[in-house]
């Protein structure tokens, strides 16, 4: 199968990681300027744009590890990783229609529809 869900999510996530350091950079500028350690604190200001990068970051690591599986030609993905990809885009969705997590509905539902082509689930 062609090597694409690993690095799709990737491309996503460098997305937005950029865009968290774009939109707001006054936050980061704050967070360098107090010295970093124990910065965030109880702040929803400070908090949701941290968790805005976390986030990327963590698609980042997502994405190098599918990658690596499709690498080694591993298929198909375990059907639970599809589910839950699928499970977190959906709630997303719910929470924050007009945002980027649309753009994890083709991984997730290739990784299902993959597990059910060849029969072989792997959970």
């Amino acid at each position: 199968m062609r090597r694409w869900i690993g690095r799709w999510i990737i491309g996503v996530s460098t997305i937005h990681t950029i865009f968290a350091l774009a939109v707001f950079p006054d936050v980061w500028l704050g967070i360098l300027s107090s010295g970093v350690i124990n910065t965030v604190g109880n702040d929803p200001v400070i908090g949701a744009p941290v968790w805005f990068l976390f986030w990327g970051l963590l698609l980042y690591v997502i994405g190098f590890v599918i990658d690596a599986i499709e690498k080694r030609n591993i298929s198909p993905l375990p059907i639970s990783l599809g589910w839950g990809l699928l499970f977190i885009t959906i709630i997303g969705v719910v929470l924050m229609p007009i945002s980027g997590i649309w753009l994890l509905f083709p991984p997730s539902l290739a990784v299902i529809i993959r597990n059910y082509r060849g029969m072989k689930v792997i959970t």
